[in-house]
């Protein structure tokens, strides 16, 4: 449950951290109100009902009920600092925001990088979790930053060497409905991408359209990389 808009999502076991797909705050997952399903499609059962009655005793229910199966789910080995050290890296530029994106540069330019990664390496750098949550939010807001997963981030800024102009953010949000009826109510969401993106459309487009249909409740995640209708 987020702390923040109490709406519900899910996650694998393992995640610490993930997005919110409805206010787009990160959710400390080990410090959340949470309960573990046997399956995939049970968790994306209780996500819906849960959304749609906002918890109630239900969920607080699910939650004693599933409190010691976390325990032994949980990863219990914390990753040390100086196993993410690497003694050839130079030392990072002064500036806690330079610092940030040096290792977004690094971890999240080529590949996503998942966000409990972020936060080991932010912290044994000497960055507070807290601060990096802002500016990781801030980022996704201009579009240099996304969310492939809800736990996995990746820059898109585009190089200072690129001359091509960036293509405006179109809204498709009213497409992406009808694509999504045409297919069911759920796809895949490198498909919604992929559909739009031969068209012309940019991914960014794609990408903001699908955040706004989310945060406005016309969709939801029903399981990593789907999207379904409401």
């Amino acid at each position: 449950m987020c702390t923040k808009c109490r709406g519900f999502t899910n996650a694998p076991i393992g995640q610490k951290k993930r997005r919110c797909s409805y206010c787009g705050s990160i959710i400390d997952i080990t410090k959340a109100n949470l309960a573990v399903f046997n399956t995939a499609e049970q968790a994306s059962a209780a996500v819906k009902e849960f959304n749609a009655s906002k918890g109630g005793e239900d969920f607080k229910d699910a939650v004693e009920r599933s409190r010691a199966r976390v325990k032994t789910l949980m990863p219990s080995r914390p990753i040390k600092a100086q196993d993410l050290s690497d003694d050839s890296d130079s030392a990072p530029p002064q500036g806690k925001r330079r610092v940030l994106m040096a290792i977004l540069e690094k971890e999240a330019r080529k590949k996503p990088c998942s966000l409990d990664r972020l936060e080991e390496i932010s912290e044994a750098k000497g960055l507070q979790w807290t601060w990096v949550e802002k500016q990781i939010e801030a980022l996704a807001r201009t579009g240099s930053l996304i969310f492939p997963r809800p736990w996995t981030i990746q820059m898109v800024a585009l190089d200072a060497s690129d001359t091509e102009p960036e293509s405006p953010i179109k809204d498709i949000t009213e497409e992406i409905v009808l694509l999504l009826r045409r297919n069911g109510g759920k796809m895949k969401v490198e498909d919604v991408i992929r559909s739009f993106t031969i068209e012309g459309i940019s991914e960014s487009s794609v990408e903001a359209s699908l955040e706004r249909l989310m945060r406005a409740g016309d969709i939801f995640q029903p399981g990593p990389g789907l999207v379904k209708i409401v």
